[in-house]
């Protein structure tokens, strides 16, 4: 068992314990198939008894719920993860992450993890053919749209998605952005997914991009990601990274 490749799979979590047991079950039983399954809950300060909840599921420890209890951002989130995945890890591992609110098409991940034998990351994406919203406002896809475009058409980034957390990584490829990036985010917020994404690309990681779609219905509690601000942390990234460009 020690010498089986896992497949890490890293979720920022912030009170999600209802419903957080029978989404780490489903998640499981779409990638099993390519490794052993270990779980990172990256927690970001949550108040509703989430440590103990999986805790008490976890009986076999496939496990591990990281976090000093204070509420930092994702971006924060998910540096912790991905830093305690880069030391426990090794090349032959595979890296998922994805957002713990019960929206995604999990059936999308063995394609995913299937892709990662000749790429080095794989994003899933709602804006590509055959993805989509099964329910959603259209100012909410409206400004999501324009915050991305402006994003893409200024870091030239060639990709319909830049924040969603649904994404598949080889190990290997993270360690790569790690060593190329020191620290791997420098930002807490959602823009955490663009700022990964950007300096993968200046990285050289090769990266596909699917489509899936997101099942508004299934959310469990509210969405953790408040769209003005997030438009907001696009513009303030982009001024940030093309002054950056030009020192």
């Amino acid at each position: 068992m020690q010498n089986q490749s896992r497949i890490w799979v890293l979720l920022p979590v912030f009170n999600e314990a209802e419903g957080i047991v029978s989404w780490l079950i489903s998640i499981k039983l779409n990638c099993q198939d390519f490794g052993v399954v270990q779980f990172v809950l990256s927690d970001d300060g949550s108040t509703d008894g989430l440590q103990n909840t999986v805790s008490n599921w976890d009986e076999k420890n496939c496990c591990v719920v990281l976090g000093d209890g204070l509420n930092r951002g994702p971006g924060a989130a998910f540096d912790l993860g991905f830093r305690y995945i880069l030391k426990h890890g090794k090349p032959s591992d595979l890296v998922v992450t994805l957002e713990a609110d019960s929206t995604a098409d999990l059936s999308m991940l063995p394609r995913m993890l299937d892709a990662l034998k000749t790429e080095d990351q794989v994003l899933a994406s709602v804006y590509l053919k055959g993805g989509g919203f099964s329910r959603t406002t259209w100012y909410r896809v409206g400004l999501s749209n324009l915050a991305n475009g402006l994003t893409r058409f200024v870091l030239r980034l060639p990709f319909r998605t830049l924040t969603s957390f649904y994404r598949a990584y080889r190990w290997d490829a993270v360690k790569k952005i790690a060593d190329h990036f020191d620290p791997l985010f420098e930002e807490t917020g959602f823009i955490c997914q663009v700022e990964l994404l950007h300096k993968s690309r200046l990285a050289g990681l090769r990266i596909l991009e699917i489509p899936t779609r997101v099942y508004s219905e299934r959310r469990i509690g509210k969405s953790k990601m408040k769209l003005i601000k997030t438009a907001l942390e696009h513009l303030r990234f982009i001024t940030k990274t093309v002054l950056k460009l030009k020192h």
